[in-house]
């Protein structure tokens, strides 16, 4: 009896222990690591080729990745300083798709949702890769699919067709999804029965029509409800998954949500029953929103409602891109982070910066870069995640960790010294150490209109409060006047900083601090309760200027100073290109030429000097509006139908999506002060998969050549040179998901260069099938004339996924070019001009 009581007891101290480990956290304090198995770990060989020619080291096959490998890099996910796991779809899937010549090795063309897929080993090492992770106190989030299983059939103009090639077998294995055949199978409606969606924008099609050729179940039908329930519910019961992240809602109606995740045997249900009371779902709603719009918030909302308990944030995504990697104006940050302090729980959104889905945020930005990202990451609340990869300076969406996979350049790239794993290390810790990044009130401070620089805002509990000052321009900026809110003499602490001094300040009269930043630099401070005193003076400053006033030429800007010596004037907080005037009998001016400035809105600030250099004030910041008139410099067509590349062959991909979007039918370039205005006119502008920047199925290669400057003749990756006589020094490359910009230092035949900013704006219209293109003159160096540079203009079309331009080959394909080969051109149409 002794020795049965003693069991007992060890056994109640071991449950105990388990659920300790397994109940549901508290989701708000943790830290997302975003792992593709097929690409992060190879721990056991024997399964990677099962011998049907789907196991490869190119991006469009199985790799190797496997739950044994997760195992073994428990310790160093672990170390990074996350707290959760997010594994893509586990579950048994189509090998291979002749239809599209890819492989379902990312988990999202299911065969069968309650099995394993083969080549990541079995039930029981899943079972294992779970515990393995709740003992080092890491949660797992499994990622789930409802909206569709593989491509196993299609319909073509009304013919069903049968993908009878693939791989290992042309249809689910398992029951009801196994009764794929048309018509004998029809009646039992598991599917939709539907071609590929043509149009995203038709409600109906976008819940019912297949997305991609993959087939599209019929979720309203209680046979595909309860049978999608009794396959997730499976994980929870038999694995014990923390959450699901759950892929594509937007493609399944509002109602199957309510059901799946609240109705009877649901899955929180079944969560609960085990002690989950808390299991996290979160959805994939891939909205945007337009800068100053909140079309992709109020969609989120929705979820909400339906019975999500958090949601991806993708409108914050778009705009984290936006301003840090492309180098729009921070502007678009404060109305993006008002927007999120709508929601009853923004700490409930699950942030990020890469995925599986899009192209890295490296590919076109620098490590500066990447890093402010992260640290405003990491200081909102939300749920910050990190895609495996990322912090090992990942360029390839898809990237193997294992040298044997793809792009991974024949090394392993688990270095837990290398600087990105080490940055992200800290800003974890830095998160977990201040509450006040969880859970605090979201006030913006400051920001720029115009492009990049100064970004500014408070976050606040009832015990802290934190300062975050970013600048992502490419020079040192000013923050004057920023209104922190707190009693004059009281010292901020940094707590953390890149690439400036890690510097205390004392706020000033009215509660303001001016602090200059250094060119890509972060500070985040906190208020301490530690008093100084603090510096005043007696100069005074009355400038001739009135806050949004509109300017359409050049100016005299002038006014008064009492007790001044000379002034700064500082445009756009530029610091290094402000403007000294001298002070005369308290009088003074100064012949403002606006030709260089962009149109818009822009900030003059005026640093006012006395006798000393030590004494001296800023006035309060002015925002003025520039408008100045364009000026035609090109307008020139080009010929319909000659979008068959430099051989008169090149056709286009099979998939319905692709009309004639590479067809370049004119070109119109204005100027507007500093800027130049360039619209592309096509024969089809398509929004078919709903890009943010408002076109599809294209991307526009500009070489820009300032006849100043020596820069390169090759076109990279397009396997082709520039136009006899010229060169590029500068390089767009504009598509509906990304606009990017490179000089032409450090390119080749396959390096784009190195990324500059600021990228230009983008407006379309589909009226007239036009793109127009607002490119900054900072961006072009702002010379004095654009007399003479050339512009020469090519299309094609980039994959997102794969992050690289569309292949050719002798047959076109699905998503692939026909009437060539792989070391041909790939340009579809061209322009070349001249401004004169």
């Amino acid at each position: 009896m002794k020795k049965i009581g003693i069991l007992l007891l060890y056994t109640l101290i071991v449950s105990i222990a388990l659920l300790s480990q397994t109940a549901s956290p508290k989701w708000e304090d943790q830290i997302i690591y975003f792992v593709m198995i097929d690409r992060f770990a190879n721990g056991d060989t024997t399964n990677d080729d099962l011998g049907y020619g789907e196991f490869g080291s190119d991006n469009a096959h199985y790799n190797g990745g496997d739950f044994a490998g997760l195992i073994e890099k428990l310790d160093y996910i672990k170390g990074l300083g996350v707290t959760a796991i997010w594994i893509t779809p586990p579950v048994a899937n189509q090998w291979w798709n002749p239809w599209v010549n890819y492989g379902g090795y990312h988990g999202y063309w299911a065969r069968d949702f309650k099995k394993v897929d083969e080549h990541f080993g079995d039930l029981q090492l899943y079972k294992k890769f779970v515990e393995e992770a709740h003992k080092r106190g890491l949660y797992v989030i499994q990622d789930i699919v409802v909206n569709h299983v593989g491509d196993y059939f299609k319909f073509i103009d009304g013919e069903f067709l049968l993908n009878s090639e693939s791989v290992p077998t042309s249809a689910p294995e398992q029951a009801p999804f196994s009764f794929n055949k048309y018509p004998e199978d029809m009646d039992k409606n598991i599917y939709h029965w539907t071609p590929d969606i043509s149009d995203f924008a038709d409600p109906h099609q976008k819940l019912n029509y297949q997305m991609s050729g993959l087939d599209d179940l019929n979720t309203e039908n209680p046979v595909v409800i309860e049978a999608l329930k009794d396959a997730y519910n499976f994980w929870i019961k038999e694995v014990g998954v923390d959450g699901f992240r759950i892929d594509t809602v937007i493609y399944v109606p509002h109602e199957f949500w309510k059901e799946f995740l609240s109705g009877s045997n649901g899955i929180y249900e079944t969560a609960r029953n085990i002690g989950k009371n808390d299991f996290i779902t979160f959805g994939e709603a891939w909205v945007r929103s337009d800068p100053f719009n909140d079309t992709g918030e109020q969609a989120i909302k929705n979820y909400f409602e339906d019975g999500m308990n958090a949601m991806l944030d993708f409108p914050l995504n778009i705009e984290i891109r936006r301003v840090f990697k492309e180098g729009k104006a921070t502007a678009n940050l404060r109305y993006r982070l008002e927007k999120r302090e709508e929601y009853e729980h923004p700490e409930r959104l699950v942030t990020f910066v890469d995925n599986h889905d899009m192209e890295r945020f490296l590919k076109g930005a620098g490590l500066a870069s990447l890093k402010q990202a992260l640290a405003f990451l990491f200081t909102l609340p939300g749920i910050p995640t990190i895609y495996y990869g990322t912090e090992q300076g990942f360029f390839e969406t898809r990237a193997a960790m294992f040298k044997e996979g793809y792009a991974s350049d024949g090394v392993d790239h688990y270095d837990t010294t290398f600087e990105l794993y080490e940055f992200i290390k800290e800003l974890t810790e830095l998160r977990k150490a201040y509450p006040v990044f969880r859970y605090g009130k979201v006030t913006v401070l400051k920001d720029n209109p115009n492009g990049p620089g100064i970004f500014a805002f408070k976050i606040s509990d009832s015990k802290t409060t934190a300062f975050v000052m970013l600048n992502t321009a490419d020079e040192r900026r000013i923050i004057t006047n920023l209104e922190t809110g707190l009693e004059p003499g009281t010292v901020i602490e940094p707590i953390y900083t890149y690439s400036i001094l890690k510097k205390k300040y004392t706020v000033g009269e009215g509660g303001k601090l001016n602090i200059t930043m250094n060119p890509r630099s972060f500070y985040v401070a906190v208020a301490t309760p530690k008093r100084k005193s603090y510096k005043t003076s007696s100069l005074e400053i009355y400038p001739e200027l009135k806050d949004g006033q509109k300017i359409t030429g050049n100016i005299v800007l002038k006014g008064r100073a009492v007790g001044a010596t000379s002034l700064k004037i500082i445009f756009d907080n530029r610091l290094d290109s402000s403007v000294s005037v001298d002070v005369v009998d308290g009088e003074w001016s100064y012949n403002w030429d606006i030709s260089k400035f962009d149109p818009g809105i822009h900030t003059v600030v005026f640093k006012v000097y006395g006798s000393k250099r030590t004494d001296y004030i800023y006035s309060k910041d002015y925002r003025v509006v520039i408008d100045i008139p364009e000026v035609l410099l090109i307008e020139m067509t080009d010929p319909e139908g000659d979008d068959r590349g430099p051989f008169g062959r090149y056709l286009y991909p099979t998939d319905i999506t692709f009309k004639r979007q590479m067809d370049l039918l004119g070109v119109r370039l204005k100027q507007l002060g500093g800027s130049l205005a360039l619209t592309l006119k096509i024969k089809d502008l398509t929004t078919s998969w709903s890009p943010q920047n408002g076109f599809d199925h294209v991307t526009f290669q500009i070489y820009i050549d300032d006849p100043s400057k020596k820069g390169a003749k090759v076109l990279p990756y397009l396997n082709a040179e520039m136009p006899e006589g010229t060169d590029w020094d500068y390089f767009i490359f504009a598509n509906g998901w990304s606009i990017v910009a490179y000089s032409s230092e450090d390119s080749g035949p396959q390096s784009f260069g190195t990324p500059i900013a600021p990228t230009p704006q983008v407006k379309t219209n589909k009226m007239t099938n036009e793109i127009t293109l607002i490119i900054s003159g900072d961006l072009l160096g702002r010379p004095d004339s654009y007399k003479g540079f050339k512009f020469y203009i090519t299309t094609w079309d980039f994959d997102g996924i794969e992050a690289k331009y569309r292949d050719l080959y002798p047959q076109p394909k699905a998503y692939h070019f026909g009437g060539g080969t792989k070391t041909d051109p790939y340009i579809m149409d061209d322009i070349f001009f001249v401004i004169q």
